[in-house]
């Protein structure tokens, strides 16, 4: 299975019961669900349970907060095999693949490299990484035909997930053992995985490997965009990745709607990832692995989970003060307790509570003074049923994280007016917040920057005293079922974020801060820093270096941003036919407060994905379009322009054999082999072709 792979049987298991479902995560309605629609309608669909908005069972209509559920089923059959593929069918979700390994996603905003807003997690448990503040998607321990659904919440969460789900949460949900018995061995050309799972009466397990290998995609030559001075792109050597993961679930049924579950899990990865300061190697053996608990009674549900990440890269462009290529090491342990409930207060209140402790210990080298975090949280919320129609959502959560001054207040509201059982309306309000990471408060490493055969120092400080990003978010939305079985959601938000956390410069060698002579950097260049460029001799570099190369690099709180946008979706299936289109609009931010507008990430105005599907049993296609507008890029290095925009066609073909218990399966990504650059720093993406057997006994 590929990094961030998806590839996996197109085998149509047949679904648990709904009450499976709630129990895979510990939650249950608090509630009598009306009766079920007819499988596989859209009205079914809306009707779906999920589990991610408010931490607790809910039909997806009835939901406070604009969602997306994407079935196991059909990433079986989506022409996408990796989680950037796939999520890049989200309206509203802004997706970036820089290397063969490296994606990263921001819902309503511009993305970027170390994108550290969007809250990822598996089966609750978060994977986002404090150190950076960022997720490796390829470490995710399990395999594709594991994943129940991935429900996508697009928009803040912090009011009952706390830190760092500001842009939105992504939640990759498993199935339980009983709910997949049997052996499925899939082998593709660039991956190979294995599957069992067993289950009796009261006890059942599940352990999956796999295995993924691919070179690296071309990368962009000439002179970057924008680059002042003009720079080219950087000839270091690319690489490919090879990952590998096993994972491990046990689970005892203790009672009716009770059960006990034990799961450990490693994953190991290699290849590139871009960051502000260029490109970081990633070492073969950097890995992630964890174990967990979980017990669940009725609706409470109580875990504890361990999570470590052990890694070490190398930057190929950039050096630190000895002259050689910068070194990362990165060891991070995360310990979490978490628990919550549901509860009826009454005929019209439905509570919903818990709270969460987790600790992380750090060993870092580019931030040696990072050593540790603990982070405390609450929440309490409230759905109060007004009327047969109208749901009023109160809610909030209360956080206590180092190294922040003060406790941080996440506020939600909800109103939901429902006139007829298939059609939703909502308006809504959220507050949400990431936390500095640990690299925000305490990098401490001094680069070499190069200017022409020379090299300049400059020191690169953390800076601990960093307030929280906060956001406030407003949304109107809509979703409904008409009775052809067309399923229509609408959302429009404006989201307000203030107090961003900015890598800036924070001096610049001149006249009155002249470098020290050097090794790399000898004492008759030093003159050339008391003139601005192209004042000075022409012996100097750009004929004077005052004010151009920066001394001192930090980071601050700055501005606010507010960015504004519609997402439009329909959907429609029959037996045989399934089809949606969806369209999203962003409109260009608005800055202040001194942020500087070419300094910030400006996200595609239009993004549209289409996707068309047949199933007769036997044989299935799918072909999916993906059109991306053009973006701005900052984040990087000196690039400073747009990627062009571009339309991507992916298809997929299968054919079942054997009582569908063997089927082939090819994939075609970007089928006509556009130049796609999903980043100015980032690779060039071109014609991936994969073929796959599985079979399944």
């Amino acid at each position: 299975m590929r990094k961030n792979n998806l590839a996996s049987s197109s085998k149509r298991r047949p679904r648990a019961p709904l009450a499976a479902a709630f129990a895979s995560l510990g939650f249950a309605t608090a509630a009598a669900q009306p009766p079920a629609a007819a499988p596989g309608s859209r009205e079914a669909e809306q009707q779906a349970i999920v589990v991610t908005a408010s931490r607790r069972a809910q039909e997806l209509r009835l939901a406070p907060a604009a969602m997306t559920v994407i079935p196991g089923a059909e990433i079986d059959r989506l022409p996408a095999d990796d989680y950037g593929d796939l999520l890049r069918n989200v309206p509203g979700l802004n997706v970036a693949q820089t290397s063969v390994r490296d994606i990263n996603l921001t819902g309503r905003g511009s993305t970027s490299t170390l994108a550290n807003t969007q809250l990822v997690m598996l089966d609750g448990r978060s994977i986002y990484l404090d150190f950076f503040g960022f997720v490796m998607w390829d470490l995710l321990p399990i395999q594709a035909s594991e994943i129940e659904r991935i429900e996508v919440v697009r928009g803040p969460g912090s009011a009952v997930w706390g830190a760092n789900a500001m842009a939105g949460v992504v939640n990759v949900i498993g199935r339980r053992p009983k709910d997949m018995v049997g052996t499925t061995v899939l082998v593709g050309t660039p991956y190979a995985s294995v599957v069992h799972a067993a289950a009796s009466d009261r006890f059942g397990y599940k352990v999956s490997a796999g295995y993924f290998e691919q070179p690296a995609y071309d990368r962009p030559t000439g002179t970057i965009p924008g680059s002042n001075p003009p720079q080219t792109y950087p000839d270091y050597e690319n690489e490919g990745t090879e990952q590998s993961r096993v994972n491990l679930e046990l689970e005892w049924e203790t009672g009716d709607a009770a059960y006990v579950s034990v799961a450990a899990g490693y994953a190991e990865t290699d290849g590139i990832l871009h960051s502000g300061i260029g490109p970081f190697d990633i070492e073969r053996g950097s890995n992630l692995s964890y174990v967990k608990s979980d017990w669940h009674h009725g609706n409470w549900h109580v875990g504890a989970s361990a999570t470590m990440l052990d890694g070490d890269a190398v930057n190929l462009l950039t050096r630190g003060a000895d002259g050689a290529l910068l070194p990362l090491s990165f060891v991070s342990d995360a310990y979490t307790l978490d628990a919550s409930n549901t509860s009826e207060l009454g005929r019209r209140h439905v509570l919903t509570y818990g709270a969460t402790y987790r600790t992380t210990s750090f060993d870092l080298g580019i931030a040696p003074a990072a050593e540790d975090r603990d982070e405390y949280g609450v929440f309490l919320e409230d759905e109060i049923s007004l009327s047969e129609r109208i749901r009023w959502v109160l809610g909030g959560r209360y956080d206590d994280i180092d190294p922040l001054e003060d406790a941080v207040v996440t506020p939600r509201t909800s109103l939901i007016f429902s006139p007829t059982r298939n059609h939703s309306f909502r308006v809504s309000y959220n507050e949400a917040f990431r936390t500095p990471s640990a690299v925000n408060n305490y990098l401490d490493v001094t680069i070499l920057q190069q200017l022409g055969p020379f090299f300049a120092p400059a020191d690169a400080d953390g800076n601990p005293l960093l307030s929280e990003e906060r956001l406030q978010a407003y949304e109107v939305g809509y979703v409904g079922t008409f009775d052809n079985q067309l399923l229509l959601s609408v959302a429009l938000y404006r989201n307000e974020t203030e107090d961003s956390i900015d890598f800036y410069v924070r001096d610049v060698y001149g006249p009155a801060n002249l470098p020290t002579p050097s090794p790399t950097l000898p004492a008759a260049v030093v003159p050339c820093f008391l003139f601005v460029p192209g004042t000075g001799p022409a012996a100097c570099p750009f004929a004077g270096l005052a004010g151009l190369v920066p001394s001192d690099y930090s980071y601050r709180n700055i501005g606010t941003t507010m960015n504004r946008g519609v997402e439009l979706s329909l959907e429609r299936a029959t037996r045989d036919w399934r089809w949606f289109v969806n369209l999203s609009w962003q409109d260009e931010p608005e800055i202040g407060g001194g942020i500087d507008a070419v300094e910030i990430n400006v996200a595609p105005a239009w993004r549209a994905n289409l996707g068309l599907e047949h199933d007769s049993g036997k044989r299935f296609w799918n072909v999916g379009i993906n059109y991306q507008d053009e973006a701005y890029w900052a984040d990087v290095l000196f690039a400073r322009a747009s990627t062009p925009a571009f339309t991507q066609v992916n298809a997929a073909f299968g054919w079942r054999f054997a009582a569908d218990r063997v089927t082939l399966k090819l994939v075609a990504q970007n089928l006509f082999d556009e130049d796609v650059q999903q980043h100015i720093f980032g690779d060039i993406i071109g014609r991936k072709l994969a073929g796959q057997v599985s079979i399944e006994f």
